[in-house]
């Protein structure tokens, strides 16, 4: 009867232990890149760039002129894209992106803050064009200045990445966890 149980118990082992490989074979390996340029559209059809939550995640930690950690993006089909994430008060008064005042305000704030922020996105001549609808800071509504630095450098990276896929987009749609930008 022991034998049985051992034998089952080193079964099981083995399976978790497997599947324990494979999740760390996935991480280590990375997902695939889900804003690729789509394939040669057929006559009539349009071109599609799909945005999804993890791609604005990406670009917005490269977009953003300082660091931030532990990123959350959840878009919506009334068209907002919410973004969350933790950010440092050394990393924010480097930035420059804070001007006096606040500047001095943020010695009072704890040193890992977080960030919330709110943007509406258009297509206008073949670009896309972001709005601050929110920005705050713990709590704390951020500058317009600061709010618009943010958006035109996040559009300016999203543009960047559509023309480097001579990719020009036409309209946006919106879904839960997705836009798809259409050409």
């Amino acid at each position: 009867m022991q034998e049985e149980k051992s034998a089952v118990y080193t079964v099981i082992l083995g399976v978790c232990l497997f599947l324990c490989l494979l999740m760390l074979g996935n991480m280590l390996m990375g997902r695939a890149d889900t804003g690729t340029a789509p394939a040669a559209p057929e006559e009539g059809d349009a071109m599609e760039f799909h945005i999804t939550e993890d791609d604005i995640a990406s670009v917005l930690t490269e977009a953003l002129p300082f660091t931030v950690e532990d990123t959350a993006v959840k878009i919506s089909r009334d068209g907002t894209i919410a973004v969350t994430a933790a950010v440092t008060r050394q990393a924010l008064t480097e930035s420059n992106l804070v001007p006096g005042k606040l500047r001095t305000a943020l010695l009072f704030l704890p040193e890992r803050c977080k960030l919330y922020g709110a943007w509406s996105a258009a297509v206008s001549n073949g670009k896309l064009s972001l709005a601050c609808r929110t920005i705050k800071l713990e709590g704390f509504t951020l500058p317009e200045q600061t709010a618009q630095a943010l958006s035109d450098a996040f559009a300016v990276q999203w543009n960047t990445r559509m023309e480097q896929r001579d990719f020009t987009p036409q309209t946006i749609q919106w879904q839960d966890g997705e836009a798809v930008l259409q050409g």
